[in-house]
């Protein structure tokens, strides 16, 4: 009815008719984003109380996803770069979840988090410099062990309490979260570009993300031994999260801070992937994808086509959760 309406409008209207033109794009909206319109941030209501996390709309569209031949720091495992079409917009966290957030769908739900029920996760030894195990490290740890604040990024999650969290906002909402796919990662961290990096091919300009950069200097006065060059950000383990610059698309530290857990089975490669931003499954697969660089990430494994296959149980100090929602 209402494109019915809209072709008689233009069939009499003046050129550049501003009414036809706004009638063009609420049916454009509603045909992408039901009752949202692109970049809008909300939240839902939850029933327990509070309101799920905020939620960017993330505009309907297609791009090239995966590295391109020759690219430096590329894999096999990132090719052949294949053209990904979205008919319909997403909304996606406009931040990685808290520890405030996902300790109020522990307590809320009695939820025992992976870390949590093994006792022990891997944590940053600032004395050595390496990752190790770490008895009691869960959910509400920081990087380093200690007890985390609320607003930095939850830590300490596997797959499986990621699927776990969205499932429980699902049921709390009434609206259908879920893992993000590889796809919606990369697209929107890409937020509209095609470069190496999500920024551009280049060192990142000041303020962009929390990255290993050679400015960068922890408490006992450790260098990375690769970061990029001349680059600092003022931390040494994960940020608060929404500290740094959000990209076109009004979402922030999709390429730095946290790595994150997509929904996706590892696959060796992109051929036969899915070109409509699902993710691509396996039935029982016990390895999944993540994707986006982190506070100790090296430049290479900071770029837009940059994914690394973990096991789904596995819980780290350098991993946390993002969720999207249908609309």
């Amino acid at each position: 009815m209402a494109r019915n309406k809209l072709a008689e409008m233009l069939r009499i209207a003046r050129p550049g008719d501003a009414a036809a033109a706004e009638l063009r794009q609420r049916i454009d909206w509603a045909t992408h984003y039901g009752l949202f319109r692109p970049g809008q941030v909300f939240t839902d209501a939850l029933q327990f109380g509070a309101r799920g996390p905020a939620m960017v709309v993330v505009p309907h569209g297609g791009f090239r996803m995966g590295a391109k031949d020759g690219e430096s720091g590329g894999s096999d495992s990132e090719r052949p770069a294949h053209y990904v079409r979205f008919d319909r917009g997403f909304a996606m966290s406009r931040t990685e979840v808290t520890v405030e957030q996902f300790g109020e769908f522990v307590h809320a739900a009695g939820y025992r988090p992976t870390a949590d029920r093994r006792g022990h996760s891997l944590v940053y030894e600032e004395r050595n410099g390496n990752f190790v195990l770490r008895d009691n490290a869960g959910w509400d740890a920081a990087y380093d062990g200690s007890r985390a604040t609320g607003d930095l990024p939850a830590l300490h999650v596997s797959a499986r309490d990621a699927e776990a969290y969205a499932a429980w906002l699902s049921k709390q909402s009434g609206q259908r979260y879920r893992v993000p796919s590889e796809a919606e990662f990369e697209y929107a961290m890409r937020a509209g570009g095609a470069t190496r990096y999500p920024w551009g091919d280049g060192a990142p300009p000041p303020g962009a993300g929390n990255f290993t950069g050679a400015r960068d200097v922890s408490s006992s006065g450790r260098h990375w031994a690769s970061g990029f060059a001349g680059y600092g950000d003022g931390h040494w383990g994960p940020a608060r999260v929404g500290a740094f610059q959000a990209n076109a698309y009004g979402l922030h530290d999709l390429a730095g801070n946290v790595s994150e857990w997509v929904a996706d089975c590892w696959h060796d490669g992109y051929r036969r992937a899915p070109d409509d931003g699902a993710a691509w499954l396996n039935p029982g697969c016990r390895t999944r994808v993540v994707r986006g660089g982190s506070w100790a990430s090296s430049p290479a494994q900071t770029r837009s086509a940059w994914r690394a296959p973990v096991q789904a149980d596995a819980t780290n100090a350098r991993i946390g959760i993002r969720v999207v929602r249908d609309l």
